[in-house]
């Protein structure tokens, strides 16, 4: 394992674009279909007969100049090669330049009939639109193609392919921008603001891959709460080293913190229920705290909560100069405050976690294990967006006077007959303290 990840590191530090699509050490395979070198294998036949189908409908579109359009195909993705070959870790070398080739032709023919020429260019492969229009409610397809870190082909491929049988970007797109980057921006907004993942609707880079479009979706809003955490850094006197962690979400529950479901807004509310409803969440990632309130977007666990947020923590550890670590930071977040069954409860409780699973133990075994082998200097405010927000929760949870009332929230007002008798004792009091003053003041000796 340390070999692998000193190996991994070299071969990113000689390497100009990055690691941007390593070796997988997820364990998380694909099920349906393999993208990329790293699990190519013509030995699957279902899976290279599926996309040879795909190129072969794509090709009908050109009659009787296939072979012509199948040549310049090939040329288009041996131009390239080498820029192909630099977003892997290792540049394959296993594979030789004609191997490389009709892979990236194959795998990246399969994704433009899936996921871009259904809903854009009905000219080429008709008969192959019709039957694939839903493709992006396949979730095991999905889930292989997007969500996967090692399962990924270069977007220059898609995007020079699709240059060749459709002539680039139209006229009516915005600058910058593809039909091919459009198609899939929309299809990955559409997918995540269906899971609750972000509505987030700008993107500031071009994609390396699908994957990476995909993460660009994962970025905290800065509504003010979180830019002091990202610019604060500390100079003058060394602070005390300490160690970081989030504590669970019963024990903040029990020193008085508050948890409340944070709504995906593109508005935050400024009104008089400001307090029960708080919109303006871009995505999961938008955690803020305000008085003794932890306001957390919701989350819906379910089969492929895991392998999102898992792949996507791999792509920030390979990439943290030019990615950063805001959904590590976030997963660390999440993992802690939610590593048990009861702190699941309540969370589910507060409508923050809604899940598929069949008990709230197994969404906390898989949330506990999420971060296993994550590398964060978490207690580096530029390296973790959350910073200032776990000091400031840190400092209510420390908080005497907050815990003690807490405490006597717990105890007596959450029984609504002994909350009754407490205020009738409090006015009972309250008016013999009244009757006393007058009693006095009137007293004429």
């Amino acid at each position: 394992m340390d070999l692998m990840a000193s190996r991994q590191c070299f071969e990113t530090a000689n390497n100009p674009s990055g690691c941007k699509i390593p070796l997988d050490d997820n364990g998380l395979k694909p099920k349906v279909m393999s993208i990329g070198p790293y699990y190519h294998d013509p030995l699957k036949g279902a899976m290279e007969q599926e996309k040879a189908a795909m190129l072969y409908d794509m090709l009908q579109a050109w009659e009787q100049q296939k072979p012509a359009m199948l040549t310049s195909l090939l040329k288009a993705v041996s131009a390239v090669e080498k820029e192909a070959r630099e977003n892997y870790f290792d540049r394959v070398p296993d594979m030789s330049s004609h191997e490389f080739v009709e892979m990236l032709l194959l795998d990246a023919c399969y994704i433009l009939a899936k996921f871009v020429l259904p809903y854009c260019c009905t000219s080429t492969g008709t008969s192959t639109a019709s039957q694939t229009v839903s493709a992006m409610h396949d979730m095991e397809l999905v889930r292989d193609i997007f969500y996967l870190l090692g399962n990924q082909i270069p977007f220059c491929a898609l995007e020079k392919i699709h240059e060749v049988l459709h002539g680039g970007s139209s006229m009516s797109m915005p600058p910058g921008t593809t039909v091919v980057t459009d198609t899939l921006l929309t299809n990955v907004r559409q997918l995540l603001q269906h899971f609750g993942y972000s509505i987030r609707n700008d993107t500031l880079v071009e994609p390396w891959h699908l994957h990476h479009l995909l993460y660009m979706h994962f970025q905290p809003h800065n509504d003010g709460s979180i830019s002091s955490s990202v610019a604060q850094v500390d100079s003058g006197r060394k602070s005390k080293a300490i160690t970081y962690r989030w504590r669970a979400a019963t024990y903040y529950r029990a020193a008085g913190v508050i948890f409340r479901k944070r709504h995906l807004d593109h508005g935050a509310s400024k009104k008089w229920w400001f307090w029960f409803v708080d919109g303006g969440a871009r995505s999961i990632l938008d955690v803020r705290f305000d008085g003794l309130t932890l306001r957390i977007p919701s989350l819906m666990v379910d089969n492929n909560t895991y392998t999102v947020l898992r792949n996507l923590m791999m792509l920030e550890q390979h990439n943290p100069d030019k990615l950063g670590s805001h959904v590590t930071a976030y997963c660390v977040f999440l993992s802690q405050i939610a590593g048990t069954a009861s702190d699941v409860a309540l969370l589910v409780k507060m409508g923050i976690i809604v899940h598929l699973m069949a008990n709230d133990i197994d969404v906390a075994n898989m949330l506990s294990r999420l971060c296993s082998g994550i590398t964060i200097d978490l207690d580096e405010p530029k390296h973790n967006y959350l910073h200032k927000t776990r000091k400031d929760v840190e400092r209510t949870y420390k908080n005497r006077t907050i815990r003690c009332g807490a405490l006597l929230w717990r105890r007596h007002f959450r029984n609504p007959l002994l909350a009754i008798a407490m205020v009738a004792a409090v006015v009972a009091f309250s008016c013999q303290i009244i009757q006393a003053y007058y009693t006095y003041k009137a007293y004429k000796p």
